[in-house]
């Protein structure tokens, strides 16, 4: 009976594997051992990326947010005074 149910278990636990092969598959991954060395490639890609880049980069697209929250404030604005001189019949 013991025999019985781990041969039970362990093709349970192929059937899953070949699962997420399949899953992973469907997302251009061979596999399990694909998806390891690919997360390994980014691993060393993100650790190659400087903390000071990055934070500058975050820092330059919070200014430009800034900058364009005023552009739209002003064309807003803009819009406001065009509707005011408008005449209307």
């Amino acid at each position: 009976m013991l025999v019985e149910q781990a041969v039970q278990r362990a093709e349970a636990i192929f059937r899953f594997t070949e699962e997420v092969d399949r899953r992973l598959a469907e997302h251009g991954i061979a596999g399990v051992s694909d998806l390891f060395r690919t997360y390994s490639q980014f691993r060393e890609a993100i650790g190659r990326l400087d903390a000071r880049e990055l934070a500058s980069a975050v820092g330059e697209a919070e200014r430009l947010r800034g900058l364009l929250v005023q552009i739209r404030d002003q064309i807003t604005h803009l819009s406001a005074l065009k509707a005011s001189f408008e005449v209307r019949h």
